[in-house]
């Protein structure tokens, strides 16, 4: 009897962009995975750098890699995730997963997050991770911090390459994503959207503390593991330009379309008119929506100062 059909089955959703450097090493680390049945899902936003090609010819010798046609360019890590979420049927499959294609996943990484996912009757698990840099050094980024009320409308549960989800969340992503009066497509960040979605449903959402990922930190990073000054002011960057705020708009619409909750009504209504009184009565939504201790003072002081 072969011994991986009784394994749990994954579908791992891939997105690729001029990764030719590190996606060999990433597709290796999936591959080993131990205790599951997985298949790869890849689709690739026109890459210039080798990648499309070398991905080509990684198909005709794996039979559980499917490389999806390229249609038209997304433009961006997470559009490139909505076609993923989009137009991969997860029907017949126990879980699915987000992965980057320039990190590194310790072996069991989706064996453990499944027990998690099992134990707690949970529809998603996310982790910390080891942010590493070409020079050697290595850092733990903590997203665990306890979970907070109004945490899902201001940020992620972590980065996005460690999420472990049930075919049902990702039903609920897809339609959301399919529904053409919704914003969900305007959101920036696959990894926000599908927390917040999560969480506005009702369903439990575990953060482990282990890290699951070496997360490669480089020049090209999307978001990174803001531990550098220049990560650090490119965030800053953002609140001014008013970036972060509209983020947040998107997803306290999407959040309050599914619960209809009176706090999230005011809430949008205190993001969307600006002013003295407002930024001030923001502050107690920003307490309850910040995990980390140093983000929530972080983010208040952004406001009181009227950068957010």
């Amino acid at each position: 009897m072969n011994t991986e059909c009784l394994y749990p089955r994954i579908a791992v959703l891939l997105a690729s962009f001029n990764g030719r450097q590190w996606i060999a090493d990433q597709l290796a680390s999936l591959l080993a995975q131990t205790g599951v049945n997985i298949h790869v899902f890849i689709s690739d936003d026109f890459s210039t750098d080798g990648t499309w090609e070398w991905l080509c010819s990684k198909v005709t010798t794996q039979a559980n890699i499917t490389l999806l046609p390229q249609k038209h360019r997304t433009g961006s890590a997470g559009r490139n995730f909505y076609r993923l979420i989009v137009d991969v049927d997860t029907v017949g499959f126990d879980y699915v997963a987000f992965s980057d294609q320039d990190d590194i996943w310790e072996v069991d990484k989706l064996s453990r997050h499944i027990t998690l996912l099992q134990a707690h009757q949970a529809d998603g698990v996310s982790s910390n991770v080891k942010a590493f840099w070409p020079d050697g050094k290595t850092e733990i980024i903590m997203k665990s911090q306890a979970q907070r009320e109004f945490d899902y409308i201001f940020e992620s549960a972590g980065p996005g390459c460690t999420f472990l989800m049930t075919p049902r969340l990702i039903g609920e992503v897809r339609t959301l994503l399919n529904h053409l009066d919704s914003p969900a497509r305007d959101v920036s960040l696959h990894d926000w959207l599908t927390y917040a979605v999560a969480r506005a449903l009702g369903y439990k959402w575990v953060i482990d503390e282990t890290p699951s990922v070496q997360y490669r930190q480089h020049a090209n990073n999307v978001i990174g593991a803001n531990v550098s000054f220049k990560s650090k002011w490119l965030r800053l960057k953002k609140m001014r330009d008013g970036w972060y705020r509209q983020q947040v708009i998107k997803v306290t619409r999407i959040a309050y379309g599914y619960s209809r909750q009176e706090v999230l009504r005011r809430l949008l209504l205190l993001l969307e008119q600006p002013g003295i009184g407002s930024q001030l009565q923001l502050l107690v939504y920003v307490w309850k929506g910040r995990r980390s201790v140093t983000d929530r003072f972080y983010l208040m002081s952004v406001i009181i100062f009227n950068l957010f």
